[in-house]
């Protein structure tokens, strides 16, 4: 019998490919060296790349179907962080500063977050939108939301700054 397994997320960068298997399995090759494999305990919703002082590729960090959000050394895949939003699937993840110190968790049910060791509590939820938070973006002060074909500014505080919607 054949083992097929499914490739549930993927990322391709300039240091190589991640994907995120249907068992759980994270695979990292890197585009000069062998695949490096690792499992996390929950089946990937998102995946996000945050670059190090180098430029390059050194951490991912993968956002869960039971609203975990956990932190991997790209070298070895090994876990560096994991925090939790209290259970509902991660579908967008950004980094809310240049060293990727804090990260912003858009959830299923409209809930968005923040995330880090420096973040009191390790997680605060900062406002809950009506429907998912399929995209996060920081640009200057404010949060641009993708919402299905709605585009939404908010402030930090979920205050609706503007909306577009999508012809």
């Amino acid at each position: 019998m054949r083992n097929t397994r499914a490739v549930l997320r993927s990322m391709v960068t300039p240091d190589g490919c991640l994907t995120a298997m249907d068992d759980g399995s994270i695979n990292w090759r890197p585009r000069n060296g062998g695949l490096i494999r690792a499992r996390i305990e929950v089946l990937s919703s998102v995946l996000l790349g945050l670059k190090g002082p180098t430029g390059h590729l050194d951490r991912i960090v993968v956002g869960d179907r039971m609203g975990g959000i956990t932190i991997l050394s790209i070298f070895d895949l090994s876990i560096i962080e994991k925090f939790t939003t209290r259970g509902s699937p991660i579908l967008s993840l950004c980094s809310s500063s240049m060293s990727g110190e804090s990260i912003l968790a858009g959830c299923k049910n409209g809930q968005v977050f923040l995330v880090g060791a420096n973040i009191p509590g390790r997680s605060i939820e900062l406002f809950e939108l009506e429907g998912p938070a399929s995209a996060l973006r920081v640009i200057g002060q404010n949060l641009h939301i993708q919402q299905g074909w709605e585009r939404k500014i908010v402030d930090w505080k979920g205050k609706t700054v503007e909306s577009l919607a999508v012809v």
